[in-house]
């Protein structure tokens, strides 16, 4: 999934990220138990990322996985929220727990 506009992608965000963080290629693969090629792959947008992996490279990079998803910097509980509803293994689950945020939103 090659991206060859100039734009904030994901990709660019995970390497201005890991360069924040003072962290070489090599770094972040060891943490994430993977190859460089890989971090490559994923900052140069060529493969796409599972939502597990994104959180765990959200975690090494001390950031939150919505940051990393959609460019925006949320509110410290908004990112939390956001990375929790990430961590639900499937999509059901994730329906489930959305209509029940919006349950709650109804009750101000």
């Amino acid at each position: 999934m090659r991206n060859t506009y100039a734009e904030n992608t994901m990709g660019t965000r995970i390497r201005e990220m890991r360069k924040a963080a003072g962290m070489s290629q090599e770094q972040l693969a060891e943490i994430l138990c993977t190859k460089k090629a890989t971090i490559s792959a994923y900052e140069n947008d060529h493969i796409d990322i599972k939502s597990s992996i994104v959180l765990e490279i959200a975690k090494a990079l001390n950031c939150s996985g919505s940051y990393l998803l959609e460019g925006k910097k949320a509110e410290a509980l908004e990112a939390r929220i956001m990375d929790a509803l990430l961590e639900l293994k499937n999509d059901q689950m994730r329906e489930v727990a959305l209509k029940q945020i919006q349950a709650l939103a109804l009750l101000g």
